[in-house]
């Protein structure tokens, strides 16, 4: 496994922000709803070619809706998210620390961590985006969560409700063995 020096983290901030400032404008200052519609099926088009930014920003919007035009859907965040920060979005990874945080005491609790850390190169200072990227690759690996996937399926409203969290956090629980199997293969 080989993991670089990520400055990512700045990237992926500045370019969540950037694209939620672009397309909050149009959706808020044009009288045309249709020049929105036209940047979000863009942005749709990048998540489903991979682009984990656009991931987040498809993650971001399902999380409170647009009204009139897109439902909140709590699952839909939550895919868009684990599918980002899987595909190496350190934002995304960061906003989902308080749902990661279970698998992360675990991993401080594994009796070969120093082997873990040391055979995987994580130090203190790619420790939290090493393992919250694992851990999502391990959900989308586990849920079976793909774009085209995502982009295909209904949405409806979802509200958040601890009951939708503990399916997630069920689905991490079943995932965590495989992923420290690969750590410390």
């Amino acid at each position: 496994m080989e993991y670089k020096d990520f400055v990512y983290k700045v990237d992926a901030y500045n370019g969540f922000v950037e694209l939620r400032r672009v397309l909050n404008d149009l959706l808020e200052n044009s009288e045309d709803r249709s020049k929105f519609e036209d940047a979000w099926a863009e942005v749709g088009a990048l998540a489903m070619s991979g682009n984990p930014i656009a991931q987040d920003i498809v993650a971001y919007y399902y999380k409170n809706g647009i009204n009139g035009f897109l439902p909140e859907n709590y699952d839909l965040y939550m895919k868009w998210s684990i599918l980002a920060a899987a595909n190496g979005n350190e934002f995304a990874i960061e906003k989902l620390q308080f749902f990661l945080n279970y698998a992360f005491q675990e991993l401080i609790t594994e009796e070969n961590l120093q082997k873990i850390l040391a055979r995987n190169e994580i130090d203190e200072n790619n420790y939290f985006y090493v393992i919250g990227n694992l851990l999502c690759e391990g959900l989308v690996d586990e849920m079976h969560i793909n774009a085209k996937d995502l982009v295909e399926e209904k949405s409806g409203i979802v509200k958040y409700t601890p009951e939708r969290l503990r399916v997630y956090k069920r689905e991490l629980e079943k995932a965590l063995p495989r992923i420290l199997d690969y750590l410390l293969a």
